[in-house]
């Protein structure tokens, strides 16, 4: 996609010694220099300038290009469009030229002198994929090939130097004309490098390009595939994530054994479960994680917490140090910002070496029903009974047996006594399963058969009760002193936790390698058996949730959702990058105003010490079981809440819906008027301050207030208990109830007050809070007479207050101010909103019109009579 004509972008060009261009030394030196790149404008001139500028022959000029300062890849007329603004380049021959050079010396015999210097401009040119094609064009691979075959030189594994090695993998992968399989003597390249991979032979710098080569000839599908395949031995693979290896060496070890594993038959993969289960081996890839976790809070202290800011990041400072001229500080930049993406792949490549191992381990388990004929599993549910209960002898098998052969002699009246104990000790069995939370009581070996997670529930729940005996039993025996509604059923919670992790940690779902990693399976490489243990610390969670909802047995599908998200939100918690803990340790170091930092360095040395011991914690078993109990019930629905909230604001601040609530709203402000009106026309009982000009006030004097139906007046009179009351101090005389008509166009003016202890108005934004009955804090409203008689009502609380003042503004055309109102309209037209979109999500059903059926019975007929 080309660039905009007026859209010009700032460089820089730099002169680097080591470039092997023959042009005569000038005295004057060759400055960086900034250029302003104009897209309407050929390289070919920008770079002509340059070669003036240094003193080149112009002559010359048509031979050189610009290539990347950190890829070293060449600037055409085709990619120049994707130079971003402050990148550096370097002054280099072109692409045809740097291949006709490198060729020149490829055929000679000067092995010495293209060790060191052609090896490794090819390595790093390899990497251009326009290098590359012209590269094979010229028919360049003959010569590297010739190296490796050669017999007087180079036919030993100490002779395979990793330039060659890489500048082959860099032409191969980098172009389209040609693959593996059309190399001459490529079998013997292939053959060599598998023996010296298993046999330990190559060095750590030449051992990561062999892997390489190999991963790159399996991912293309060779024809080579089947032999690495079946050639390489995993365990010998697993050997160099040693830390005495580098990075890149660990890196294609991990891709290796990954590619392997997703290409290769039950056999071979079999083969990873005997490796990883060697001491050696295990500790190997816990060091690689220590290390990988330490290095990724030391990148995060360094502003490198991400691939893209890690870029950024260094692409402004190298513009800047461009312009002071300090390139050794921007290739360090570089490294660190490589070193970064590198252990970011790493992390991949043990997330998918980890998703693999689980799959090898559980999932023959998850999908196979147990076999009721099999004692292993027998005598499983065997022991969680004894486990649980402690039964005597007189429960045992052994005594079982005992029974048997009495029952087999001759004695009749120890048979029926024996028959009658048989049936009791069936019924003790039946009562223990029971309370044990089995569902089938005769054979309760079938609660497994249920695939997913089928036997694998059966082997996590004997776990639990072989190594964590004292939390088995406390589960058992809390719950058996409940009914059993209340109670929460050991093995079918077993059995959905079971199914609940085996979801989370993708058991049995073959693993993509382009899928986002999770951070929680480092876990497995730092807690031995961690999906056993986790299993029974979230069987203990469910047995707590379920304790906190207050569950019964209907509940059962409820409570697992909740446990669900508990330990999903824990996992979630475990990651590389944690602010808040970074947070709090920075802030315990940070120093106060009143105290002097006497040695900066040793400060911030500590602190580092503190936020990487604060990372290696994070991925601990013991940091995991504190993320559960931090996740209880209450801030599950917390959190539901706040999502369901944020989701209804989200969706209320749509576009469509702004249009539809103005559409709505006259709707709403009609029902809201509406329903102030029918407030006063009910009527209300408020005490009552009457005030004419020239008498005397009569205060507190109960009086009935309403609106009559024509809303035209509005009546007061005295409130019938009032007159009662009356009545009884007068000895049973009656008194009538009089009543006051006042017509609204009398009315002056209607004010709402509130008196000096609550200041403030009824125009406020703020609601205000509700007054109790009779309190000495009043809220009134005031009306106001043509003749300035004046009747105070005074309100219980602000709503009472806030519904006659609207309803009286209504009456006279004035807009409701008051808080509530507001409130009112909102919640009443985000309901109306929300009523309109669920029509629109769910139809309304229409029910298909059936004829009505005949009747069985008919009316009989009357016959027509004649006229």
């Amino acid at each position: 996609m080309a660039r905009a004509s007026n859209n010009k972008i700032k460089i820089g060009v730099h002169w680097k010694n080591t470039v092997s261009i023959e042009i005569p030394s000038s005295n004057s030196p060759r400055h960086p220099k900034l250029i302003e790149l104009d897209p309407n404008i050929p390289l070919d001139d920008y770079i002509s300038k340059i070669c003036d500028d240094w003193k080149i022959p112009l002559s010359n000029s048509i031979h050189y290009a610009l290539r990347y300062d950190d890829t070293h890849k060449f600037v055409t007329e085709q990619n120049r469009f994707q130079i971003p603004t402050g990148q550096v380049f370097y002054l280099s021959l072109s692409h045809e030229n740097e291949v006709q050079d490198i060729l020149k010396y490829l055929s000679s015999n000067d092995y010495q002198r293209y060790d060191s210097t052609i090896l490794e401009r090819l390595k790093l040119a390899g990497e251009d994929e326009t290098f590359a094609l012209e590269f094979v064009k010229q028919n360049g691979l003959q010569y590297l090939l010739k190296l490796f075959t050669d017999d007087g030189k180079l036919n030993n594994y100490e002779n395979f130097t990793p330039n060659l090695l890489r500048s082959l993998h860099n032409v191969i992968i980098n172009q389209q004309a040609i693959s593996w399989d059309d190399l001459e003597n490529i079998d013997k390249i292939v053959d060599q490098l598998i023996c010296g991979i298993n046999a330990s032979k190559l060095f750590c710098l030449h051992s990561s390009v062999a892997m390489m080569i190999l991963d790159s000839i399996i991912s293309m599908e060779s024809k080579y595939s089947l032999k690495i395949i079946q050639t390489l031995q995993i365990s010998n693979l697993l050997d160099y994530c040693s830390k005495q290896h580098d990075i890149e060496t660990q890196y294609y070890a991990l891709a290796l054994v990954n590619i392997i594993m997703s290409k290769s038959d039950q056999t071979i993969r079999s083969s990873l479960v005997r490796a990883m289960s060697h001491t050696i081996v295990t500790t190997n890839l816990r060091e690689l994680v220590q290390l990988i976790i330490i290095g990724d809070e030391n990148s995060n202290n360094d502003s490198f917490t991400s691939t893209d800011t890690a870029i950024q990041s260094s692409r402004v400072s190298i513009f800047v140090q461009f312009l002071n001229f300090k390139f050794n500080e921007y290739s360090t930049c570089c490294e660190r910002a490589l070193l970064h993406l590198t252990r970011s792949s790493l992390i991949q490549q043990l997330w998918l070496l980890q998703r693999f191992y689980l799959n090898e381990l559980y999932t023959n388990s998850m999908n196979t029903s147990p076999d009721r004929l099999d004692t292993k599993y027998r005598d499983m549910i065997t022991e969680l009974r004894r486990s649980a209960f402690d039964t005597d002898l007189l429960l045992s098998d052994q005594s079982c047996q005992d029974l048997t052969t009495r029952l087999s002699s001759g004695n009749i009246n120890e048979s029926m006594t024996t028959l009658t104990f048989n049936h009791r000790r069936v019924e003790a069995l039946q009562r223990d399963y029971e309370r044990l939370g089995f569902q089938d009581l005769r054979e309760p070996i079938k609660d497994f058969e249920l695939i997913p997670p089928g036997i694998l529930s059966l082997q996590n729940l004997f776990y639990f009760c072989i190594h964590q005996k004292h939390d088995f039993i406390r589960f058992v025996l809390e719950n058996s002193c409940k009914t059993l509604q209340q109670q929460c059923p050991l093995v079918k919670s077993a059995i959905e936790i079971t199914r609940i992790l085996c979801r989370l940690f993708n058991i049995g779902i073959e693993p993509n390698r382009h899928q986002i990693h999770k951070d929680y399976f480092l876990l497995f490489y730092t807690s031995t058996s961690f999906f056993e243990q986790a299993f029974a610390r979230c069987l203990l969670l469910f047995n707590k949730t379920w304790k906190e909802m207050r569950a019964c047995d209907v509940d059962f599908e409820v409570v697992s959702s909740v446990v669900y998200q508990q330990i999903s939100q824990s996992l979630d918690d475990v990651c590389l990058m944690n602010p808040s803990a970074n947070k709090t340790i920075i802030a315990s170091y940070s120093p106060s105003k009143n105290q002097t930092i006497s040695s900066p360095t040793t400060t911030k040395s500590t602190m580092n010490i503190s936020l990487t011991s604060v990372a290696l914690q994070r991925f601990t078993f013991d940091y995991f079981s504190e993320r559960l109990n931090a996740n209880n019930y209450k801030d599950i629905c917390r959190r539901r809440d706040e999502q369901e909230l944020k989701r209804e604001e989200s969706i209320m601040r749509l576009p469509i819906v702004e249009t539809l609530k103005e559409r709505l709203r006259s709707h709403v402000q009609s029902l809201t008027r509406q329903a102030r009106l029918k407030t006063m026309k009910k009527g209300q009982i408020f005490f009552t301050i009457e005030s004419r000009s020239g008498a005397k006030k009569t205060k507190n004097r109960a009086m009935y207030w309403q609106l009559l139906d024509n809303e035209k007046h509005v009546q007061c009179s005295e409130s019938p208990t009032t007159i009662m009351k009356e009545n009884n101090t007068r000895d049973g005389s009656t008194t009538s109830l009089t009543r006051t008509m006042i017509p609204l166009e009398n009315i002056k003016d209607v004010q709402c007050n509130i008196d000096q202890s609550r200041s403030g108005n009824l125009n406020n934004q703020e609601r205000l809070p509700k007054i109790p009955r009779h309190s000495n804090a009043n809220m009134s409203v005031t009306i106001v007479l043509q003749n300035d008689t004046t009747y105070t009502l005074l309100c219980e609380n602000d709503y009472d207050m806030s519904c006659w003042s609207d309803g009286f503004n209504i009456l006279f055309h004035k807009e409701m101010d008051s808080f509530y109102a507001r409130e009112e309209m909102e919640l009443l037209l985000n309901l109306l909103c929300q009523l309109q979109i669920l029509e629109l999500d769910h139809p309304s059903i229409i029910l298909s019109q059936h004829s009505l059926p005949v009747p069985i019975r008919l009316p009989p007929t009357r016959p027509v009579s004649s006229i």
